[in-house]
């Protein structure tokens, strides 16, 4: 075990003079108390001309915020609009002028998602949306640097996300990185394989139907063909990313397409989601469709709206007739997502086993085989992962087992009014010993069958053919989190994001307060650290973590340190290492033995285990 306390203005992590000492403020904003706010009026002028670079399309004017550069709205692709929709990306056209960046860009289409994921009827975004924003150290000369090159795919399902989500600001300063935030096609027009819209072979690449995974390739040709001008080594790229992000990061470690040494390093946080078969995305696509065409026909006829057997009827008219792709086409994009929030409810986009993009079957056979773009890997987890969604499945989890909780006028949801409002007590909601347990029990090892399937398992395999494969488990929160959100949340999904970026208010802007702010800070700045040190050359232990505690690579030496553990203490950063490895199976018996002593019943159990329990495991070949 180590801990460790130290002051971020006056004791460094290590002599860094190119590396701003950065304290990290309990918000999104950035304490540069230590070294001043970033100059006077006589140097702003010349700063600001440094925020103009040339890019291969042609001239773009950043903006100077504090120690940092930043580029908001850069296009890595075409506009994906008429015939370009659900085609495979094309690389930007030349702009006249200078390219304004300055201002955050819009959103991809998207079901406005609310800070608690919940989501509301309201479409918002703009399909032309296949932008980066850009984040790096200000320094005079900058473009003559090769610093390392950080790309973030966010998260959220694969059908909501933004870069507005994210500040790399403290990331680059602490760093000493580029930091690239990648937007992407979602939901319907992100991953959708559907004969009517493909091209019969012409171009396999758009027939994969992976347009989103295709986006994130484009935006890493991109990184190739430009990031030096802002000072960054195109040789020297990590990808992560955050749930659907890591997804994505495992997407492109298995397609043939991302190979060619657009990528060094790679890092997938709570990565989930499984890929699909083309059966599988048919099916959903021919769904999508029927959807569509009952959201345009009510709208014609909104007092007799038509069934769901009419519209796969007049979608199966089209396709024959061969008039479907036309209709398509001519969909507003909002109205792509609005049929499918009216008619069903949006579900995670994995990518589409299509055998171009995606290998056929997935991730497993190339990571047990060695055939995928072999580079470092990070894979890591939160303790409680299933927590952040247990609130939002109370409605669900309600109507199968009518006693989960025990009053029969609460559920689960009502601890959203408990964790955000305060209008209800846990106690109201949550009253006997069986309540609690069967929550915590449900988050407990939901999170451990995350892990298992999720970072263990593929650890183990890829560790065969890399030997610099690291995993971690990150738990801060359930200790030192203010109370409910310790219970209800604690080091729940997505929980970890504000720790490797160094900024933020932590999960739902909730758990961060001036008494556990020591520590929390001391995490992050270790964490920031390691993935500084792992940026440089796919090990996380070197000059910035000298005085942190070894990670250890994943080894399948039963009693050896596996992973490194993510926590903190009030007072300073909590770090240890791991020898445990886990397994789905043993995490399922363990957990029925759990439920046992709880006293739940089979049905409890069952349920529980599948709403929550990540499904089957993998097979090998």
């Amino acid at each position: 075990m180590y801990t460790r306390n130290s002051n971020a203005c006056s004791t460094p992590l290590r002599p860094r003079p190119l590396v701003t000492a950065l304290a990290l403020a309990a918000g999104s904003a950035l304490l540069i108390g230590c070294l001043g706010g970033g100059g006077g009026s006589s140097d702003r002028g010349e700063r600001g001309e440094r925020a103009t670079v040339t890019l291969a399309n042609g001239e773009v004017r950043g903006r100077v915020a504090d120690d940092t550069l930043i580029w908001h709205g850069i296009p890595y692709a075409q506009a994906p609009v008429g015939e370009l929709r659900w085609r495979a990306p094309q690389p930007p056209e030349d702009w006249s002028g200078t390219l304004d960046a300055r201002e955050r860009g819009p959103e991809c289409v998207q079901a406005e998602t609310t800070t608690r994921w919940q989501r509301t009827s309201t479409m918002v975004g703009d399909e032309d949306c296949l932008t980066v924003d850009i984040y790096r150290p200000d320094r005079a000369g900058f473009a003559d640097e090769a610093l390392p090159v950080y790309v973030w795919i966010h998260g959220g399902s694969n059908n909501f996300g933004t870069a507005k989500q994210y500040d790399g600001s403290t990331l680059a300063n602490h760093s000493d990185v580029v930091v690239v935030v990648v937007q992407y096609r979602l939901g319907p027009l992100g991953w959708f394989f559907h004969p009517a819209v493909q091209t019969n072979g012409a171009d396999p690449l758009s027939d994969s139907g992976n347009f989103g995974t295709l986006d994130t390739i484009r935006a890493l040709e991109w990184v190739q063909d430009n990031i030096a001008a802002f000072g960054g080594d195109p040789d020297n790229v990590t990808i992560t990313g955050e749930s659907a992000g890591g997804h994505n990061v495992l997407n492109l470690l298995v397609s043939p397409e991302a190979g060619g040494g657009l990528f060094h390093r790679a890092m997938s946080q709570s990565g989930s989601m499984n890929t699909r078969s083309t059966t599988a995305a048919r099916n959903s696509a021919n769904q999508h469709v029927e959807w569509l065409i009952r959201l345009l026909e009510d709208r014609k006829t909104p007092d007799t709206p038509i069934s769901a057997d009419q519209a796969r009827q007049m979608r199966e008219e089209m396709e024959a007739a061969g008039t479907l792709g036309e209709y398509l086409r001519a969909a507003q994009g909002h109205d792509l997502y609005q049929a499918v929030v009216n008619y069903s409810s949006l579900s995670a986009y994995g990518a589409i086993e299509d055998g171009t993009v995606i290998p056929e079957g997935g991730w497993i056979p190339r990571f047990t085989s060695g055939e995928f773009n072999n580079v470092p890997v990070i894979l890591g987890a939160n303790e409680y992962e299933q927590k952040s969604f247990m609130p939002l499945y109370g409605g669900a989890v309600k109507g199968l087992l009518p006693q989960v909780p025990s009053p029969p006028d609460k559920s689960w949801l009502d601890l959203l009014d408990v964790a955000f409002e305060g209008t209800q007590t846990l106690d109201e909601v949550l009253p006997t010993q069986k309540d609690r347990d069967t929550y915590e029990l449900t988050g407990y090892y939901g999170g451990r069958s995350w892990r298992a399937k999720y970072v263990d398992q593929l650890a183990a395999l890829i560790s065969q053919h890399q030997p610099q494969t690291y995993a971690y488990d990150f738990r801060w929160g359930t200790a030192s989190g203010p109370a409910p959100f310790n219970f209800i949340y604690g080091a729940g999904h997505a929980s970890d994001i504000s720790f490797f970026f160094g900024t933020g208010n932590g999960l739902f802007d909730l758990p961060f307060t001036e008494q556990n702010e020591a520590g929390r800070r001391d995490l992050q700045l270790a964490m920031m650290s390691y993935l500084a040190d792992f940026a440089r050359d796919g090990d996380p232990n070197g000059d910035f973590t000298q005085d942190l505690p070894t990670w250890s690579s994943w080894t399948p030496t039963a009693g050896q340190d596996k992973l490194i553990v993510f926590d903190a203490t009030e007072e300073a950063a909590d770090i240890s290492l791991s020898d445990e490895a886990l397994t789905l199976p043993a995490v399922r018996l363990a957990w029925a033995e759990a439920m046992d002593e709880a006293g739940l019943s089979p049905q409890e159990k069952a349920t529980l285990q599948s709403l929550f329990g990540q499904g089957d495991s993998y097979s090998t070949p």
